[in-house]
């Protein structure tokens, strides 16, 4: 046997092509080369040219295809057609298992590497990439439906993940049940798990749960569906989910009595015992106040996202955002998930104002403290407002320089999670950058100035309403008590810090005391909702005279709003000046897990 060397090779087949063999040899790759080739296949199959295979699928359904195309992209049939078996010489064969609309699907995928998911059609697909032993195209619809996953679906993708031994989708899927435990746990699909599935998801330490006392219902709940049949498995449950030490000592002491009989045998009745057990990931959690935009101690250019938990005092820090990205849109979700969009990169040049506006948009992983890329703005926009309505996220209004110089938006962005994708709704009847939004219900508010606008998202369509009594820019929106408070902003070239609410039912604004900031102490002024109550976060600068020295110092303080007295009291300070925030700094309420951050007081 010959063997030829690759330059050997090349020099015969430029013989063989009529070149000259001093020619140099080009060894450059054709790009489009295997996309041709799968066009003419393709072109052949469709034409039912050059095929030497039938394919038969359930209900008769037939297939005439290329043996070689279906070896190359599935081991399946690669082993039918060269095993010497009576399949590698029949001109028919017949796939039992497999429906018409799925073999069509996979025909297609190996004809041409596309393929179309559906909720409707990925499970019956990912059957039948997994008996083709297609393994990308399996992937393919694992993803998808981990793309698709609600407190609805999510059991019954697990447990069809569980049948098919996908290790990755199954633990996406128990990633996602843990998370929203709580909901899921009430579906009819969770009491169809089976005792070993059942205890994959509770023998965990990151079930988002505040009360043991959760997972010790979801048990009951799932026992009292087959009472009889799952009787016998009270006691392992018990053993390997149930965390003794964490339950209330009441609680404990009304447990009944057959359920206490299969505690734990070390288990006494309103004696949890003191023994150590992790808390889960749920009973950690506490509701923080994230800052964005404050400047590090030690470098006044270098970005930090400080993380505040005034109930314990404590001070983390949050990854700050990718590229460390400025004046972004953000948004706190119901179900806690906290988005970032838009914005600027910092430029080294300090004289530089005309930043370049990004379309970035970012999702903020909790249990990794990292942020997740998702599908880009179709417009770059800094200084957008991001908000939450229907189930869907609104990028509003913000700014760009381009052209002739710095350029209000009138465009509107609507994203779908699902879908991970943007598209364009409705513009604003005019531009906005120095706006605030808010939603409430199902309808989204947006205030700037003397234009107050409401946008119902299902009719796509904007409406004005009865402008604020004060009408100034750059003021804070919040919801609180069904009613809209907008709070403090510029009216003409001066702050003012008046307080007005309206009322969503009758469209009227009324006035509120003022708040409590002295205009000397140049404060800059944030609202927020936390725990349930309206405050006001202040970043004010005190004075000081020393030795005939003045001397500055930045104050970050917290006041909690009481309807009642209609006052502002001061509740929290930061303890020291670990950070600066600058003017555009922006506060938003998470629920945050101090074990995913870092600690820095």
């Amino acid at each position: 046997m010959v063997v030829m060397r690759k330059t050997e090779v090349a020099k015969f087949l430029q013989t063989q092509n009529g070149i000259s063999s001093l020619t140099p040899v080009n060894s450059a790759v054709d790009p489009y080369h295997a996309c041709i080739i799968l066009q003419q296949l393709k072109s052949m199959y469709d034409e039912g040219k050059l095929t030497d295979i039938v394919v038969q699928v359930d209900h008769g359904k037939h297939f005439a295809c290329h043996r070689n195309v279906l070896a190359a992209i599935s081991p399946y049939f690669r082993s039918m057609f060269t095993s010497g078996l009576t399949e590698s010489t029949k001109k028919e064969v017949r796939i039992v298992g497999i429906e018409e609309e799925s073999m069509q699907i996979v025909l297609n995928y190996a004809y041409t590497s596309r393929v179309q998911l559906t909720e409707a059609n990925v499970q019956a697909l990912f059957t039948a990439a997994s008996i083709f032993q297609i393994f990308p195209l399996q992937d393919q619809c694992a993803q998808f439906m981990v793309s698709r996953l609600d407190p609805q679906n999510c059991i019954g993708v697990f447990i069809f993940a569980d049948h098919y031994v996908h290790s990755e989708l199954k633990a996406k899927c128990q990633e996602y049940i843990r998370k929203k435990f709580l909901q899921v746990a009430k579906e009819q699909e969770f009491l169809l798990l089976t005792k070993d599935q059942l205890i994959s998801i509770l023998d965990s330490d990151d079930l988002d749960v505040d009360k043991e006392e959760h997972v010790y219902d979801s048990i009951i709940s799932w026992f009292e569906h087959d009472e009889a049949e799952r009787e016998q498995y009270l006691p392992e449950i018990f053993s390997e989910c149930i965390r003794m030490p964490l339950l209330e000592k009441p609680f404990l002491e009304n447990i009944p009595p057959i359920f206490a009989q299969a505690m734990p045998k070390n288990y006494q009745k309103g004696k949890p015992g003191a023994n150590y057990c992790n808390r889960r990931l749920g009973m950690t959690a506490s509701e923080m106040i994230i800052l964005f935009e404050a400047a590090s101690k030690h470098s006044g250019k270098k970005q930090t996202v400080p993380c505040l938990d005034i109930h314990t005092g404590r001070v983390y820090k949050l990854c700050k955002p990718p590229g460390d990205l400025r004046e972004v849109g953000f948004v706190v979700t119901p179900d806690n998930e906290l988005y970032i969009a838009g914005g600027f990169k910092p430029s080294n040049n300090d004289v530089c104002i005309d930043h370049k506006a990004e379309s970035d948009f970012w999702l903020y992983d909790h249990s990794n403290n990292k942020w997740l890329a998702k599908a880009p703005l179709l417009k770059a926009r800094i200084g957008c407002k991001l908000v939450h309505c229907s189930g869907r996220l609104y990028a509003i209004g913000g700014r760009v320089y381009e052209g002739d110089g710095r350029n209000s938006l009138k465009s509107v962005e609507c994203y779908d999670a699902r879908d991970n994708c943007w598209t364009a709704a409705c513009l604003m009847p005019v531009a906005m950058e120095f706006h605030s939004a808010v939603a409430h219900k199902d309808k989204i508010y947006v205030l700037e100035g003397d234009i107050f606008l409401c946008f119902d998202p299902l009719r796509d369509y904007w409406c004005f309403l009865t402008p604020m009594n004060t009408p100034r820019i750059q003021g804070m929106a919040a919801v609180y008590n069904n009613s809209i408070y907008y709070v403090a902003g510029i009216r003409g070239n001066q702050r003012v810090h008046n307080v007005e609410v309206y009322n969503i039912e009758t469209n009227r604004w009324s006035r509120r005391n003022d708040l409590p900031c002295d205009q000397s102490t140049n404060p800059y002024i944030k609202l927020l909702v936390l725990k349930g109550k309206l405050h006001l976060f202040v970043r004010s600068t005190q004075v000081s005279v020393d030795e005939l020295v003045f001397r500055t110092c930045r104050v970050n303080t917290l006041y909690k709003y009481d309807e009642v007295t209609d006052n502002w009291k001061k509740i929290y300070e930061t303890p020291e000046r670990l950070w600066d925030l600058g003017r555009h700094f922006e506060c938003a309420v998470a629920k945050l897990y101090p074990q995913c951050l870092q600690k820095v007081l």
